[in-house]
This record gives structure tokens, C-alpha cells and sequence, in this order.
């Protein structure tokens, strides 16, 4: 970093940097450079490598199979794959250094450490190549200032920028988790980044955690996740990894927003892909039947307890109406509120109405319960 750089606040500096690393995207074109510089190597040289990093699109050879085919031994394969990585480099391509650059400064500007396919996903915004998506992870192994790492039980693989501590993760990390286990439920995007900038931790070190720092770590973690409709939690929690078609019906139609019929429930559970497995609209019925946090409000139509929603037929909610009325109701009175309650026909509310056990007629279009004063 030059003096005027030094000079420049880190958030400013950020974005001048996020723009030029933007502008090297758009002509980043990783086959035809390895094309390039693959050229450069002995014919043997050349299809070894390729074969290693299946950079023509091929199935990626270990080295048995290319030792096989040439006629040597592992050892000596790997050998030559090592020995002309090295000579790429020697080379001093400025094409190679730009691109290396370019990777350098994006794993850089993304908190120093990312996920191997968020990355990808940076560097290839609009492109789905297998030669291009392998060309990104040639450059990876051959940049020896990046360094790999396996995916552990806490996180995704991932690339770093050599130098970079672990430990920094893990702290900002163990600051996240404890951040939603204090919610106690999951949050949106823009919750969570809120509830975030409001930390002392974040206080003390806002230069440092952009939001596409907050997203590169979020997205590297196993323990927090996101589920379908983009909220973050812990990865045991059932609104971030549903356990069972009840908890998946509790996401959907919390989502939704409205009463349904099990089919489209149905439909919903496996539009949103939660896992591999297919939801069958008896199974899902059956669920919704004996799941305390669902209730029957018309034919096979099922609504959230938590939306105010309660159970019992159409006589029990007009009983509760007028119990929390207090007093006489009309019959459109009557039937608005139950409506809003039950997604019935106005003739069934009519019906149950008419039971002159439970209700009486009040002058000429009021209605009360058989027990209550009436004055």
C-alpha cells in the first residue's frame, strides 16, 4: 500500500478496491489462459497436467491412471505435474500474475478466507463451465500464496491468502452463534446484519467485518445456516434444518402467510427442495392432523395456532365470539368474525347459529349465548 492509500479511510479504500477487483472480473476468461500457458510445456507435460486438473473436461486422472497410461510411476507423475506448476511460474506470464492477482484480491477483499465454491461463484458470476470452474482451482493450486483446506465439521473447504490466522474465524464465528442463540429464533439477512452493527464486538472491529466479510464467513460456516427463504440460524434448529414433514409445513405455510389445502402445502414442502426427499400429500395430511401447531379450518384447509386460529367446529367459534364480545352480536356481526376464523360457506355459520342449545335470538337480528344475560 502506497502513502495515499495510507491516508485513505478503510472503508473508502475498500470500495476502490472492490471496484477495480469488478472491472478485472468481467475479463477474466480462465480456458483460453491455460490454453495459453499450457502451450508453453513439453507435450507429456502438457497432458498431464490437463489430466490432473481435468482442465480439457474430462474425468479429473489420479496418478496411477496417468502413470498407467505413460508407462510410470506415481512417484514420477507426481513429479512432473510439481516440476511444471514450477516452471508456469518461472515463467513470469503477466497474464498469470494479473489472474493470480485478481484471485489474491478477491479472497483478500472477502475477509482473507472463503469457501472454495462461493468463490467460484465471485469469480464466474455468469458462467457454469466445468472447464472454467476446474480453470479457477488449477490457478488455486498453482498460486503459492494460497493455501487450501479441507471441509471440517464446522466449515465448508476453503481457500485463504497465506498468512491468514484461523483463529480470527473462529472468534467472529463463536461471536455469531452467540449472537442467535441470544435471538432465539432465526433472523432475515438484513436482521441479523442489524442486530450485528449494534454489537460491541462489531464496535471494535466494523473496518474489518464489511458485510462481504459477514457474508464470506457466514457462508464458510456448517454451525450457522441458511434455510429457503433466506433466514439465518443455528443448524439445529428446525426452521433452519426441518426434521420432519411437520416442521416443513410449519415453514411453508408460516411463509405463505395464509391458510391453504394440504395438496398445495404439499406442492409448497417440495417446491422448496428442503432435502432430497419427496413429501406425499397423505403423508402430510396426516401430519397436519395430529400436529398441535396446525388447525382444520375449513374442508382439508389448514391454518397456523399462532395466527389466532383455533380448533373446534364452526358452533364452538361462534361461542367464543360472543363470549368475547360480551354482549349481543347481528348475524353479519356474527359471521365476519367467524369468517375470519374459518374458511367456511356463510350458510354453515347459518347452521350453527341455529342451534338453540348453545344460542338464542335477541330482538329482531341479534344473537347471544343460551347462558347469557341478555339486558
Amino acid at each position: 500500500m502506497n502513502e495515499q492509500d495510507k491516508a485513505l479511510p478503510s472503508n473508502i479504500l475498500d470500495t476502490i478496491i472492490g471496484s477495480q477487483t469488478q472491472n478485472n472480473l468481467s475479463s477474466f476468461e480462465p480456458v483460453s489462459l491455460i490454453s495459453r500457458l499450457l502451450s508453453q510445456l513439453k507435450e507429456r507435460e502438457r497432458l498431464i497436467v490437463s489430466s490432473r486438473f481435468g482442465l480439457d473436461g474430462g474425468e479429473l486422472q489420479t496418478l496411477e491412471a496417468i502413470g498407467k497410461l505413460y508407462h510410470l510411476t506415481r512417484e514420477r507423475v507426481r513429479q512432473i505435474e510439481k516440476d511444471s506448476m514450477s516452471q508456469l511460474l518461472k515463467k513470469k506470464s503477466a497474464e498469470l500474475a494479473s489472474a493470480l492477482q485478481l484471485i489474491f484480491d478477491t479472497i483478500t477483499e472477502y475477509g482473507n478466507v472463503i469457501s472454495e465454491e462461493f468463490l467460484i461463484q465471485i469469480l464466474l458470476p455468469a458462467k457454469a463451465d466445468l472447464r472454467e470452474t476446474r480453470g479457477v482451482k488449477f490457478f488455486l493450486h498453482l498460486g503459492e500464496q494460497f493455501k487450501y483446506h479441507r471441509e471440517t465439521q464446522d466449515y465448508n473447504d476453503s481457500w485463504n491468502v497465506v498468512g491468514f490466522n484461523p483463529k480470527k474465524l473462529d472468534e467472529v464465528m463463536a461471536g455469531f452463534v452467540d449472537l442467535l442463540k441470544k435471538q432465539g429464533r432465526v433472523l432475515t439477512q438484513d436482521e441479523f446484519y442489524q442486530v450485528l452493527k449494534k454489537t460491541a464486538y462489531y464496535e471494535q472491529h466494523k473496518f474489518e467485518l464489511t458485510d462481504k466479510v459477514i457474508k464470506s464467513y457466514l457462508d464458510l460456516s456448517k454451525v450457522i445456516q441458511i434455510n429457503p427463504f433466506n433466514e439465518i440460524g443455528l443448524k439445529d434448529w428446525s426452521e433452519v434444518r426441518p426434521r420432519d414433514v411437520g416442521d416443513k409445513a410449519y415453514l411453508v405455510l408460516k411463509h405463505h402467510g395464509k391458510p391453504e389445502h394440504y395438496s398445495i402445502i404439499t406442492k409448497m414442502i417440495n417446491d422448496h427442495k428442503f432435502d432430497s426427499r419427496t413429501a406425499y400429500q397423505e403423508t402430510v395430511h396426516n401430519e397436519l392432523i395430529k400436529d398441535e401447531r396446525f388447525v382444520l379450518i375449513g374442508r382439508g384447509i389448514y391454518a397456523l395456532v399462532e395466527w389466532g386460529y383455533k380448533k373446534g367446529i364452526v358452533a364452538d367459534v361462534i361461542k367464543e365470539v360472543l363470549s368475547q364480545a360480551g354482549r349481543p352480536l347481528s348475524r353479519e356481526e356474527i359471521i365476519s368474525e367467524v369468517l375470519k376464523r374459518r374458511m367456511v360457506k356463510r350458510n354453515t355459520v347459518l347452521v350453527g347459529l341455529s342451534n338453540k342449545q348453545l344460542f338464542q335470538k335477541v330482538g329482531k337480528d341479534k344473537y347471544a349465548l343460551s347462558a347469557q344475560p341478555v339486558s
